[in-house]
């Protein structure tokens, strides 16, 4: 009777064990998403960069208060409006600016500028691990700080899809906490070293503190982060990684519980994005697919109805990457309509 009971545990440990590092897989894969830059575009016949599109740019960095930057594209829009902003697009998971750039078009004569970024361990970014949102805002919200110095005074609208629609909704209640200390009117005939990093209300770095010499009178300007698109976004990863792994026809049970385990323990869980919405001072537009596999619906009616200013959209779309093929009118008009609230 006792070898049958031991094949037994056996089996039930085997199991266990399969679980087990069945979930740790899960996670890991959350944590290490896959890279698609160039040679990802040049395979699926997308945009190898702005300029196949007949859009002028220039290839740069942002710092993003990590260890390394924020690879980005810095693109010149249509817009010659005086009040038209500059647009800063945040990719989903396991995407990057490339695929940032099909998202754009609707934004083209309406923005003066926009910005598409590669978030850490994304794109071209060097960074190898992702914080799966829980540390991206911050990231976000260097770049904001960056932009604001280039362009003082310019508005900012944030767009992103997915994982970066919540980064995007949290970088601008960020910016809200956050000053930049902008050094004022300087003669331009004068040609002088660039002026020391920029302060905020955060506390300050050695480093900064050490080049702070000679002290020029400053003026204090908040990054105007004046609009925010979320595009197909969730309210928890408890909404993306169980659909995805019924996607890959794996059992969402005791995979993802196994997983969120993990991502507990290495703080990388989020909490519910209308959390987040609850705190938003600027409008937001939340736009989603009615069979949406990875997003549901009913998550973004939630982030929607928490925000003090929200309009959602919901089009007749069941995938997730691009809602636009859902009804491209009424995608543009939404779109449209909701930045002309803004620049008039």
């Amino acid at each position: 009777m006792s070898q049958p009971w031991g094949l037994l545990l056996l089996f039930a440990l085997a199991i266990v064990m399969l679980c087990v590092w069945g979930g740790a897989l899960t996670a890991l894969q959350a944590l290490r998403p896959p890279r698609k830059f160039f040679a990802w575009a040049l395979a699926t016949g997308r945009p190898k960069d702005p300029s196949d599109i007949g859009l002028a740019f220039e290839d740069t960095q942002y710092s993003s208060g990590q260890h390394f930057p924020c690879p980005a594209w810095r693109i010149t829009a249509k817009s010659t409006h005086p009040n038209a902003p500059i647009l800063v697009v945040i990719h989903g998971w396991g995407r990057s600016r490339w695929d940032s750039l099909t998202r754009i078009e609707p934004f083209l004569h309406a923005c003066c500028e926009m910005v598409l970024l590669d978030l850490p361990a994304h794109g071209e970014h060097a960074s190898t691990w992702s914080a799966l949102g829980i540390h991206e805002p911050t990231c976000v919200l260097n770049v904001l700080q960056e932009i604001a110095r280039q362009s003082p005074g310019k508005n900012i609208i944030l767009a992103g899809h997915s994982m970066g629609a919540g980064i995007a909704i949290r970088a601008a209640n960020l910016a809200d906490q956050h000053m930049v200390e902008l050094p004022r009117n300087t003669p331009k005939k004068q040609a002088e070293p660039k002026p020391a990093p920029i302060e905020t209300t955060t506390k300050p770095s050695q480093a900064t503190i050490n080049q702070a010499a000679p002290q020029q009178a400053t003026s204090s300007q908040h990054v105007r982060v004046v609009g925010v698109i979320a595009f197909a976004p969730y309210q928890t990863l408890r909404s993306p990684i169980p659909a995805r792994l019924r996607l890959k026809n794996l059992p969402r049970w005791p995979l993802a519980p196994i997983a969120f385990l993990i991502l507990r323990i290495l703080n990388r869980m989020d909490q519910p994005l209308s959390m987040d919405a609850r705190e938003l001072r600027a409008p937001l537009l939340v736009m989603t697919g009615d069979h949406d596999p990875i997003s549901p619906a009913v998550d973004a009616q939630k982030i929607s109805e928490a925000a003090p200013r929200s309009t959602l959209i919901v089009l007749p779309y069941s995938r997730h990457d691009n809602l636009r093929e859902g009804n491209a009118e009424q995608f543009d008009n939404a779109i449209a309509k909701f930045l002309q609230g803004i620049t008039a």
